[in-house]
């Protein structure tokens, strides 16, 4: 069993660790965090080891793996410093927050055993749309659209003074709430070739200086086509919004059920952890990855993760047409 370190006991951190209860593979250990408020709580609940620095967690021999929760600033430096302690990495998205760090950590060595959290692809509705596609049984696929709508506050961003700044948040609705709905593009069409966005604020100005609402067109390596809204100016949190249009018919991934020609084939568990519009995947994910299972890696994550850093580049360019290297 490997004894896990969870880093960041904020907004996700919890989830994490709820998750890990359930994963025979893996005992929650310990949790690092530099407020000793969440340390405590954490403490008094899973009764692990505490830490408040994250390099002297790392000296600990008997921490297996680390669970990086932390502000987006930080992934990259700590996912460094822990596959050089001989760690083994779980990151939460974005994997990195900046297209240098993401080839910089491609580099590293040992990067391939890095677990990314992309944990709706596991929702059932995901997973029988990505067999509608490998499938062929609805023919070629010939367009895609995600929609999220999801609704963010001042008070959200002044939770953290990380949040709603490009140096330490990288960006906004995209990079934070969206990259889930985005990775359905990659995940389930294929690879995006070239991409042409705007991003705009229309709701937080007073409070952020990044955007709560982003637009996109996305095109991919066998011509598909898709289109892409995201935005934290809506009044609630609805369930993402993916459809896929094949020859033969059409799959509609709404409200946590996917309708395929009319009739619904699959439908959503309702999450015992998390937020219920986003799905309950990372119990899942955790699993399979400390049963030694398939997990998704940076390379798994690359298309998705390059993706997002195009669609930035083109919104500052004014709706430019970026390509998506590999």
């Amino acid at each position: 069993m490997k004894k896990v370190c969870i880093v960041g006991y904020g907004a996700i951190g919890p989830v994490h660790a709820k998750a890990l209860e359930n994963v025979e593979q893996a005992q929650f250990y310990a949790i690092c965090d530099i407020d000793a408020d969440k340390r405590r709580l954490c403490r008094e609940k899973y009764q692990v080891v505490e830490y408040d620095d994250f390099d002297t967690m790392l000296q600990d021999d008997k921490i297996d793996a680390v669970h990086i929760c932390t502000p987006h600033y930080l992934h990259f430096e700590m996912i460094q410093k822990a596959l050089t302690a001989g760690k083994e990495v779980v990151v939460e998205k974005p994997v990195t927050m900046t297209g240098e760090e993401y080839d910089r950590l491609l580099a590293l060595e040992g990067s391939e055993k890095v677990c990314v959290v992309l944990q709706n692809r596991l929702n059932p509705c995901v997973q029988k749309m990505k067999e509608l596609v490998e499938s062929g049984e609805l023919g070629a696929v010939k367009a895609a659209k995600g929609i999220l709508t999801w609704y963010r506050d001042k008070a959200y961003y002044e939770s953290g003074a990380w949040r709603g700044k490009w140096v330490t948040e990288g960006g906004g609705v995209l990079i934070n709430q969206a990259v889930h709905t985005l990775d359905y593009f990659s995940y389930l069409i294929g690879d995006v070739v070239s991409v042409k966005a705007n991003m705009f604020n229309y709701s937080l100005a007073d409070a952020i200086e990044v955007e709560d609402t982003f637009t996109a067109t996305v095109s991919f390596a066998n011509d598909v086509k898709g289109i892409f809204f995201a935005t934290n100016a809506y009044v609630e949190n609805s369930a993402p919004f993916f459809e896929i249009l094949f020859e033969k018919g059409t799959a509609r991934y709404i409200d946590k059920q996917l309708w395929v020609n009319g009739q619904m084939v699959a439908e959503d568990v309702n999450p015992a952890i998390g937020k219920d519009y986003w799905g309950s995947g990372h119990e899942a994910l955790m699993k399979r990855y400390y049963d030694g299972e398939k997990y998704f890696s940076v390379t798994d994550a690359s298309n998705t993760m390059k993706t997002m850093f195009a669609m930035y580049d083109s919104a500052k360019a004014g709706g430019k047409e970026i390509a998506v290297l590999k």
